[in-house]
């Protein structure tokens, strides 16, 4: 834990509170512009006059689905490392998913912190699962791309649909032993392939809630460049710059107006606010205490 915090130099907290203000400032720009786009803000409240219902609920169960994917994939990749289960990795994605939007990343620092003094895994380890999982979260949004641009720009669908199901297969993964190194990266793939999935599910549903009727591979095309945009480690979980980005992506791909783009993902990031700011809360409550008790023990067991 002391070499993670001691790396946190005044140099870096300043670039990352810089950071955080520069994703405040996006956020706003793109409420400005969807204030002053007149056909942008009457669309959306028509649809906001009369929300599909069903649009919300798979927005909503997409979101909350993501937690348990992206805490799979950490899971698999830390749980021959130390003790850990796997509602416990959950918990931590979920504390650090809001501590995250704060400077200097506390959220990976706290996590860190937990693997080590809790479950007995090494700062090292959890620094390179880390590393790993970002590769991981690379390659699957890169497939994705793939099978979007096979399906969009050729008549292959059944390729394409072959494509996405292919990731699907790593979960054989989960069958007996997981010790070897190709299951447990398998298994990562899988869990953020469910992940990925669900983020397509979810640009569906959000672009559905503002009257956009994306077929699945332009909710797919919204999903790569969304969670590509969410990797951006300037500031905490792409606040602005996912917005942006697939506000611009979507002209360039020719499947929605960068307005609307910008409403789509403004909705999105709220729901990602409404779910992450109440559990976020009672997981970091929770990932505290343990980390209370486990320095007391630590204190009083004689070295």
């Amino acid at each position: 834990m002391n070499g993670v915090v001691a790396g946190s130099t005044p140099l870096r907290s300043v670039g990352r509170t810089l950071g955080l203000a520069l994703g405040v400032t996006l956020v706003a720009c793109a409420l400005v512009a969807i204030m002053n786009s007149a056909p942008a803000l009457a669309q959306v409240r028509r649809a906001f006059a009369a929300p599909s219902l069903v649009a919300g609920l798979v927005a909503l169960a997409a979101a909350i689905a993501s937690f348990g994917f992206s805490g799979g994939m950490f899971f698999a990749l830390l749980r021959n490392h130390g003790s850990l289960r796997f509602w416990q990795m959950v918990k931590l994605v979920t504390a650090s998913g809001l501590l995250n939007y704060a400077p200097l990343r506390p959220g990976l620092v706290g996590r860190v912190a937990y693997q080590q003094l809790v479950c007995g895994i090494t700062v090292r380890r959890s620094i390179w699962a880390t590393l790993e999982a970002g590769v991981v979260s690379l390659a699957t949004a890169l497939w994705l791309a793939i099978a979007v641009t096979v399906v969009s720009r050729t008549d292959a669908r059944a390729v394409g649909a072959i494509m996405v199901g292919a990731p699907a297969l790593a979960g054989l993964a989960l069958v007996g032993g997981r010790s070897s190194w190709w299951k447990v990266h398998a298994e990562a793939v899988f869990w953020r392939w469910l992940d990925v999935l669900a983020w397509t599910a979810r640009y569906w549903a959000v672009f559905a809630l503002i009257g956009v009727d994306l077929p699945w591979e332009g909710a797919a095309a919204a999903a790569c460049v969304g969670l590509t945009a969410s990797l951006v480690p300037l500031v905490g979980n792409g606040l602005g710059i996912r917005e942006w980005a697939v506000a611009l992506a979507g002209p360039w791909l020719g499947a929605w107006p960068e307005d609307l783009g910008l409403a789509a993902d403004l909705v999105n990031r709220a729901i990602d606010l409404a779910l992450i700011v109440p559990l976020g809360l009672v997981a970091t409550v929770s990932v505290a205490r343990e980390l209370r008790e486990a320095s007391r023990v630590r204190r009083v067991t004689p070295q």
